[in-house]
């Protein structure tokens, strides 16, 4: 929790800080959105909204920053975009002692509803007279395969805690451990893939070592608080798939030290993608009266380790 609060902040902030390059723009507040909903799951506090308004340019004013007693709701749409069901989010405060303020998280208190692939979702936020909204279609399901299909010896496993881990010799992961991931059909497909070190910064070994020095000197070298480097590295492409079968076989410089990894691969719908990869991508997140972003992703999670040798 405590991870997400840093990089919720920073992430905010950046959004917040809209003019370095043009002063003369974006001077006054407006309202900021950021949320992802994940396929198989109701938003939660791994994946809440957020709702505030951008820091004052003019004078640097953080009043309302993070905004609590909104009225959000979402809605889910069928085909015809009809709500067919919807559930009104729970407002959850979160104090911050380092920069005395109080976050507020807006989730699904109940679990109510499950985001499902190829649904539509609304969101709409209300505050006093003002209107917030944006419309997200969630990817359709996929499938890792991971190397399965090209090698009876996987170097991954979808077990988070395996009995043995597989291992992957870092040299060799272009060339026999190509990450497959089974479409639904052969359209356009967004992905982000996150590689996540599960040891401790004190154990990671540097795959490639600076000035001959192996490991970290110091925990805050292991992750940045706002993006989780290095010990957290994301990559993503579009793709056009063939026979329903995405080959991603590009990836091992992805890997920055030796040990034991989480691997999550996402398709992503193109409010998110558009958030991530544009300049100013916050401009572009699918938000209507606001900017952000508001996107949706199926993903799956795949373990492994990796060696030298």
């Amino acid at each position: 929790m405590k991870k997400f609060i840093y990089a919720s902040i920073i992430a905010i902030l950046l959004i917040s800080c809209t003019d370095f390059t043009s002063p003369e723009r974006n001077t006054e507040q407006q309202y900021y959105l950021t949320g992802l909903l994940v396929a198989g799951k109701s938003v939660d506090f791994d994946n809440p909204v957020i709702f505030g308004k951008t820091i004052s340019t003019e004078n640097g004013s953080f009043v309302d920053l993070f905004i609590g007693g909104a009225n959000v709701t979402l809605y889910e749409m069928n085909n015809s975009g009809s709500i067919q069901d919807s559930v009104s989010l729970f407002c959850f405060p979160l104090p911050i002692p380092e920069i005395n303020d109080t976050l507020f998280l807006y989730i699904d208190i109940d679990q109510y509803l499950t985001i499902k692939p190829e649904m539509s979702y609304k969101i709409e936020v209300k505050n006093e007279d003002d209107l917030v909204w944006a419309v997200t279609q969630v990817p359709k399901s996929i499938h890792v395969w991971a190397d399965s299909l090209v090698t009876e010896n996987s170097g991954y496993t979808t077990d988070p805690n395996p009995p043995v881990w597989p291992e992957m010799v870092y040299d060799t992961i272009d060339l026999e451990h190509p990450i497959q991931i089974e479409t639904q059909d052969n359209d356009i497909i967004n992905l982000l893939i996150d590689f996540y070190c599960l040891e401790e910064w004190y154990d990671a070994r540097l795959v490639h070592a600076f000035g001959g020095e192996e490991y970290l000197e110091d925990e805050e070298d292991y992750e940045n608080p706002g993006d989780g480097s290095p010990r957290k590295t994301s990559i993503f492409y579009t793709f056009l798939p063939n026979d329903n079968l995405v080959n991603f076989s590009f990836y091992q410089y992805a890997f920055v030290f030796y040990g034991r990894y989480e691997v999550t691969v996402k398709s992503i719908d193109d409010n998110y993608l558009h958030y991530i990869y544009k300049p100013e991508g916050y401009n572009y997140g699918g938000i209507n009266g606001g900017i952000g972003y508001f996107g949706s992703a199926s993903s799956s999670k795949i373990y492994t380790k990796i060696v030298e040798e």
